[in-house]
């Protein structure tokens, strides 16, 4: 690349990847995930996985798909599911090739975790 050309920034990395709606069936589990696009991404990179998903892993997580659009927002997943924790991740590519950085994990079922309210008498 020549000093005079110029390469765009690869798209932001997805912060809001979560799952909306999922049902589960004998050995399956159907989950639909909603995020938001950035603004430069032209494909979009799904992953699943039984453990979490990091850079150091993603390549070995199982592809959902490679060729959704840069501009879609939402997903229909169904994959292999008996039990435990089902995790979703993405990345999302411009026109020139750049990789975002990994998405946030959406994950499933969805744990609430609730603290004990502690007041002090002042």
């Amino acid at each position: 690349m020549g000093a005079d050309e110029y390469r765009a920034p690869p798209p932001s990395a997805v912060t809001d990847l979560r799952v909306t709606h999922a049902v589960t069936a004998t050995g399956t589990l159907t989950a639909t995930l909603d995020w938001t696009a950035p603004a430069s991404a032209v494909t979009t990179t799904l992953r699943y996985s039984g453990t979490l998903i990091t850079e150091a892993n993603w390549t070995s997580a199982f592809l959902l798909t490679n060729t959704l659009s840069g501009t879609a927002q939402t997903y229909t997943a169904t994959v292999t599911y008996t039990s435990g924790m089902a995790y979703f991740a993405l990345k999302s590519q411009n026109a020139e090739g750049g990789l975002s950085a990994l998405s946030n994990n959406a994950f499933w079922p969805h744990q609430d975790i609730c603290l004990p309210l502690v007041m002090r008498a002042d």
